[in-house]
């Protein structure tokens, strides 16, 4: 099977690739063993975490960077956790619709305004929690407008401020416009049920116009496809990350083989 995935991309006109919440560096990174005296640090915490294991996760991403590179593709991802934009991915190709942990945003959503953390608070958050020495409680950065708390811009806010992803949303719909009778390969890797709306279901809806589409889900335990389209793609259950590691070898035996062509 994934001779025929890499078969398939190879000979692609595009790819689309779809990254759901199975393969969300934020699992792990959640698993605390001690929760923070104040709430409002927890979700700087998972940043923190997730800035010491996304080298090791975000390894499965950097060697298929080089290959989609040469493709027309786009990626869509329900992860929080920011890999995507870090392994050699063009930014512009990348639209990541449930947030992230790069900008803060009111929790009121009195304004659309973005901002950057406040320079040091990581640091400070790191410290407090270590007990370091003469360290003051740090200080949860507030809305300059109405003195609100500032929170992440991503889904778990309960006044998501959903401009932080629309353009570059803007710029995937017409990047789909112009997949239109195109030989297409979509892969659906780790995508579950939690926001079928974003990936799942209009990927089948693509495959099930486009004749010349083919998708590949890759889940381990939702990867069944409906009837309509079972001819045109492939279920395949499997850990998400294991297929990818998978996927990169393919990807590095084929360019051995070229290269003693």
């Amino acid at each position: 099977m994934m001779e025929h995935i890499i078969k398939k991309i190879r000979e692609a006109d595009m790819v689309l690739v779809g990254i759901g919440e199975e393969l969300d560096a934020l699992n792990e990174a959640r698993k605390f063993q001690d929760p923070p005296k104040e709430s409002w640090m927890l979700p700087y915490i998972e940043k923190l975490k997730l800035q010491d294991i996304k080298e090791q996760k975000s390894l499965v991403y950097h060697s298929l960077a080089g290959w989609f590179g040469q493709k027309n593709y786009f990626l869509v991802t329900l992860c929080q956790d920011g890999l995507a934009r870090e392994c050699g991915l063009d930014e512009k190709r990348i639209v990541e619709p449930c947030g992230g942990y790069r900008k803060l945003q009111c929790s009121k959503k009195c304004s659309m305004d973005l901002y950057d953390l406040p320079e040091g608070l990581l640091w400070e958050i790191k410290n407090y929690m270590e007990e370091a020495e003469n360290t003051k409680p740090p200080v949860c950065p507030v809305c300059p407008l109405c003195n609100s708390p500032l929170v992440f811009n991503n889904i778990q806010a309960e006044e998501y401020v959903e401009e932080g992803y629309l353009n570059q949303w803007s710029v995937y719909r017409k990047w789909l416009q112009g997949t239109v009778n195109k030989k297409i390969v979509l892969l659906e890797v780790g995508v579950g049920m939690k926001y079928p709306t974003v990936i799942r279901w209009p990927f089948e809806k693509i495959v099930y116009y486009n004749q010349k589409a083919e998708l590949f889900r890759i889940h381990s335990r939702i990867y069944q496809l409906t009837e309509e389209i079972r001819e045109r793609g492939s279920g395949i259950c499997q850990n998400p990350e294991e297929f990818l590691k998978e996927l990169s070898k393919g990807f590095q035996c084929v360019k051995l083989e070229n290269g003693t062509k």
